[in-house]
């Protein structure tokens, strides 16, 4: 099936999604999988020495993503800590080295508000610091799927189950990686930190 006749079929079943000027990420047999979304956090930041512009980063599952990590840390005070995520559904990437942010903390932050259990559903930012045009990345809940508009031409859709045991899994690993590292008192560190740490109770709850 052609993506076009996908778009077609899905804005018949879904209203609200005819007329979109976005690209739409669907299997063709419509079954989501665990195995087609994954996302992953890089430590990095470009590369001075380079010729040309470069980004040089480790994946927190890489050892030499610690060592990183604290060498920017100690040229940044302790407040900022440099990286992308990347998102990658059915090959295609969503989020990759042009998200590129000057805090992981405040793009975590901002991404694991869909975790909450106060999270209704409604527009969030995605916040990728010092990174034009990404300034305002959103997701929100459409039907199904949870909908992320990366700037004016680009949007996404993702289902919402898949995508939030995802972001569930890499948050959890994320907050792991930094448990290795010394923040500031002014980093966004401590409050991530609760966030992470009442998701933790939660699960405990559940079980």
């Amino acid at each position: 099936m052609k993506l076009v006749e996908k778009g077609l079929l899905i804005s018949k079943q879904f209203p609200k999604f005819k007329g979109f000027n976005m690209r739409l990420i669907f299997k063709e047999s419509m079954v989501f999988s665990m195995n087609n979304l994954k996302i992953a956090t890089f430590i990095g930041e470009e590369d001075l020495t380079a010729p040309e512009y470069k980004i040089e980063s480790f994946p927190i599952t890489n050892p030499l993503a610690v060592e990183m990590a604290q060498k920017i840390l100690e040229e940044n005070e302790g407040d900022y800590l440099c990286g992308f995520l990347s998102l990658i559904y059915n090959n295609v990437v969503i989020f990759g080295e042009e998200q590129i942010t000057e805090s992981l903390l405040d793009t975590w932050s901002s991404l694991s508000n869909i975790l909450e259990s106060r999270y209704d559903g409604s527009k969030e930012e995605i916040n990728f610091l010092d990174n034009y045009p990404y300034y305002y990345t959103t997701i929100q809940e459409i039907d199904q799927f949870y909908e992320i508009q990366l700037d004016r031409n680009q949007r996404f859709f993702v289902p919402i189950e898949p995508f939030r045991n995802e972001v569930k899994r890499e948050f959890f690993a994320f907050m792991e990686f930094c448990k290795n590292l010394q923040f500031s008192e002014e980093s966004s560190y401590r409050g991530l930190l609760e966030t992470y740490e009442e998701l933790i109770q939660n699960e405990k709850e559940k079980t």
